[in-house]
């Protein structure tokens, strides 16, 4: 879903602009939610004292996230940007480290070094012009990633005890009020049609309700890293959707930079057997 987000949010992008495509995004997923709880008979639980975990939710996981993401794909493109996503397992890492005392083995350094070694490469060796425009585009991803990143440790370590629904409605409710102001500089792009509401609340139940949800969930069940390696597959999906229906290319130091982070992120994660295998290994011995 959050790879073929990309395309929906090109069309979204379209009408409402970068700030009005994340907060209606946010008030749609949030009466969606609402409409089906009411339906499915889900008992929503809300306490006050968990206005604040919301709050401190809706800004990174929404406002710096969606915000970060839907302003650098307006500059970059589908296909960059959705392989920038893949760096959020890398800033979850080093946030876990700090946060969490969490310590990093020799393969989860080196993993590290390869991650941000793709990034390197995507930037410095990007088919796109180098310009104030691009380097723009890639704040708003990094912002995006490290913005994501926190919002998945902040509900491993302090949200936990909160329902998927009710986060997912939480934060989607601050973050939409976070980046509302700012329509006054980037205000929507032109009137809305009917198509045009379509596509915001197809991507609002999808890509933001949805798969919040699912999302929440695994951070509570295998922590917020792990969770996170759902963005591997973003960008396989993104950039094929990319290439076939919207026209982009992808280029060979493209493909290269992507390999490299996942390959960071997949040693970071602890995704491939080399522990293991060197274990089996010496026990033969």
């Amino acid at each position: 879903m959050w790879g073929l987000s990309f395309v929906w949010l090109t069309k979204v992008i379209a009408t409402f602009g970068w700030v009005g495509g994340v907060s209606f995004r946010a008030a749609a997923a949030v009466l969606i939610l609402l409409v089906l709880a009411k339906v499915m008979k889900v008992q929503l639980q809300y306490h006050p004292e968990d206005t604040k975990h919301f709050a401190i939710l809706g800004a990174t996981s929404v406002a710096m996230n969606l915000g970060g993401m839907t302003f650098a794909l307006s500059r970059l493109g589908t296909a960059l940007t959705a392989i920038l996503v893949t760096t959020i397992p890398l800033y979850s890492a080093l946030i876990e480290r700090v946060w969490g005392g969490i310590k990093h083995t020799k393969l989860m350094i080196l993993g590290l070094w390869i991650g941000f070694g793709g990034v390197v490469i995507l930037i410095g060796l990007s088919s796109q012009q180098i310009n104030s425009n691009f380097l723009l585009g890639f704040v708003g991803s990094t912002i995006a990633s490290f913005g994501f990143a926190l919002g998945g440790n902040y509900s491993k370590q302090k949200a936990q005890h909160i329902g998927a629904w009710e986060q997912t409605i939480g934060t989607f409710t601050f973050g939409g009020l976070y980046l509302l102001p700012f329509m006054i500089a980037v205000p929507i792009v032109k009137t809305p049609t009917p198509a045009s509401f379509g596509w915001l609340f197809l991507l609002a139940g999808t890509a933001s309700a949805l798969a919040y949800i699912l999302y929440f969930r695994l951070v509570t069940e295998i922590g917020a890293t792990k969770a996170l390696t759902t963005e591997f597959l973003v960008p396989v999906v993104a950039v094929i959707v990319g290439v076939v229906f919207l026209g982009e290319s992808i280029t060979i130091t493209d493909l290269i930079g992507a390999a490299c982070i996942l390959l960071g992120s997949s040693l970071v994660l602890g995704l491939l057997p080399i522990k293991r295998n060197t274990q089996v290994e010496l026990a033969s011995h």
